[in-house]
């Protein structure tokens, strides 16, 4: 749940792909999803250190409302459970980032007129 001030109050549910490798770190992909099936997608990159995986993410776009998105987001991870099928899950501690979108303009730019 992203909440507080200038944060939009929406709950994503994010899912990843990743290669985990002790010698070389974790390199991925993720999809946020919202609640109305608009997506952010994600680059992420990381390292195991002393305190955990540290994971850092480069948002590289989306669909509907986060079309154009960038920036970039960290946290750490732990993992809590790996299934025999190899399904893990986890939980992400201490999120922060910013994510940005293209400027829309709904009047033109100084100087210029309406069509």
């Amino acid at each position: 749940m992203l909440y507080g001030t200038s944060r939009p109050a929406l709950g994503f549910r994010a899912e990843a792909v990743v290669l985990n490798d002790s010698a070389t770190g974790l390199i991925g992909r993720a999809v946020w999803t919202d609640d109305t099936d608009n997506h952010v997608y994600s680059e992420l990159r990381g390292e195991t250190t002393p305190a955990g995986n540290s994971i850092v993410g480069t948002f590289v776009g989306g669909s509907g409302r986060y079309k154009g998105a960038t920036g970039t987001y960290e946290f750490s991870w732990r993992f809590l459970l790996e299934t025999e099928d190899g399904i893990v899950q986890g939980q992400s501690m201490g999120l922060s980032g910013k994510v940005r979108f293209p400027q829309t303009r709904s009047e033109p730019a100084p100087g210029t007129s309406k069509p």
